[in-house]
């Protein structure tokens, strides 16, 4: 028993090795989008498929989108099929709200994270806001860095742009 209990005093200090970590260099980059949009807000969510945990591959410019667990809530998993020569992005639902959820790719060397959100605005309108954020210091040199924060914005950009029309058609 004296065992099992410094055992679990060590793990709970953070002594243990279980619970170490090695500190990685952090260069965090983050990019926002947004729209205003002339719908509520649960219609603006509904039509850009944010209720729909693989919703948002209609917009990006994706080959396809696999749930390989769960249906959008905390915990779920899905598969994204690049467009580009990276392949297969696995991604999690790290929070979630009403209208929101934020994922993470937590293979990637960059730590990259996005929320998609609808914000009321009032009775009538919402905004549309999707987020960004990677940690640059996992890439290899400044221009992978320029590289990556430009077709993000271009991509994300187009996404926003498509979602907005989905969301404010009649």
């Amino acid at each position: 028993m004296k065992k099992i209990f410094v055992a679990a005093a060590l793990l709970a200090l953070g002594t243990g090795n279980a619970l170490a970590q090695t500190a990685q260099p952090a260069d965090w980059t983050t990019l926002t989008f947004s729209a205003n949009l002339s719908k509520p807000a649960d219609v603006a969510w509904h039509r850009i498929g944010g209720d729909a945990w693989c919703g948002i591959a209609k917009f990006l410019d994706v080959k396809g989108c696999t749930i390989n667990s769960g249906k959008g809530e905390l915990g779920s998993i899905r598969t994204i099929a690049t467009a580009t020569a990276t392949g297969t992005v696995v991604e999690n639902v790290v929070a979630r709200t009403a209208h929101s959820y934020t994922y993470a790719q937590p293979f990637t060397p960059i730590f990259y994270h996005g929320t998609l959100a609808v914000e009321p605005v009032d009775a009538t309108h919402s905004k549309l806001v999707y987020t960004l954020i990677w940690n640059q210091a996992g890439l290899p040199d400044a221009k992978a860095r320029t590289d990556a924060y430009e077709g993000r914005k271009v991509r994300f950009q187009a996404a926003v742009d498509k979602m907005a029309a989905a969301a404010n058609a009649p």
